[in-house]
């Protein structure tokens, strides 16, 4: 039986890799961004942006009155990036720290403590709550901070599938077979117990791609974004702008203009959305290929 999910999801996943990479030498892409203060429209009434769809803008125009496909084609290699970052270093973190759960009690108390705590708040609110610090929202270096928060944050429920997965397969009679055979610890984890593991922490990690993406959308509607700039308003105040090209960043304004442009926050939601199952169908596409591999063997 064919695997119609990996087959879809590296379909969708190809065209996402063709923005990110040849996306400014497209015909149909301003690769300058070029913003449109007003225009005269055919009837010679003058229109301010956004713009609706049109021929000259497919999808309509931002506030700014850039187009807004044109946005999204050049912002899709900063949200791969952005996705893709933070589930490394998510990674690079909870792989070792399972490792060494199964192993060190201190280690797992440790781990269970961090779970325990952080299960009574979502992370969208721990999140939000820890990039409304003053000292990390007004930061010159808020994208850096925005990534580590953001990978941090979960790196404990991770850690724990981790840790569960290895105590899984410790338990298996090839495992047991490898320790009676005189194996070290080294050798039992590179031979025996990485290779099944990682059929698991690729699936996971693809899926968590997906939970990246739409923890991002839920951060950008409460204003918090991965760069921003700051605005002097009239009454003195400031303002904070978003200026990252990542697609949930245009949903910054998606309570106003639900009503007035409803096509900006309309084709986000698309974008994000098909980005999202492109990693949902590569994730189950995965799992698929990794349990037929392992039943052939």
């Amino acid at each position: 039986m064919k695997n119609i999910q990996l087959i879809i999801g590296t379909m969708l996943l190809a065209i996402f890799l063709v923005f990110a990479f040849f996306g400014s030498h497209l015909p149909f892409v301003d690769a300058s961004l070029k913003e449109e203060t007003m225009k005269m429209s055919e009837e010679g009434k003058i229109q301010i942006p956004p713009y609706p769809p049109s021929a000259e803008h497919p999808l309509g125009s931002d506030r700014k009155g850039r187009d807004l496909l044109s946005l999204f084609v050049m912002g899709t290699g900063e949200t791969l990036l952005l996705v893709t970052v933070i589930a490394v270093i998510r990674y690079i973190v909870a792989v070792p720290l399972g490792m060494a759960a199964t192993i060190s009690k201190p280690v797992n108390a440790l781990l269970s403590g961090w779970n325990y705590v952080l299960s009574f708040i979502p992370p969208i609110f721990l999140a939000a709550l820890l990039l409304g610090i003053p000292f990390i929202y007004f930061s010159n270096f808020s994208p850096l901070w925005f990534v580590i928060i953001l990978s941090g944050i979960e790196v404990g429920r991770l850690a724990t599938l981790v840790q569960n997965d290895v105590t899984y397969l410790s338990n298996q009679l090839f495992i047991k077979a490898a320790i009676s055979t005189g194996s070290t610890k080294v050798s039992l984890f590179t031979r025996h117990i990485f290779p099944h593991l990682k059929s698991q922490l690729i699936t996971s990690f693809v899926n968590d791609m997906a939970r990246v993406l739409f923890l991002l959308a839920q951060l950008a509607v409460v204003n918090l974004f991965v760069d921003q700039k700051f605005t002097s308003e009239m009454d003195g105040s400031y303002s904070a702008e978003n200026i990252s090209l990542a697609y949930p960043m245009h949903l910054q304004l998606i309570s106003k203009e639900i009503w007035s442009s409803y096509w900006v926050p309309l084709y986000t939601v698309l974008f994000i959305s098909v980005m999202i199952i492109t990693f949902l169908l590569l994730a189950d596409g995965f799992k698929k290929y990794f349990k037929a591999k392992y039943r052939m063997l």
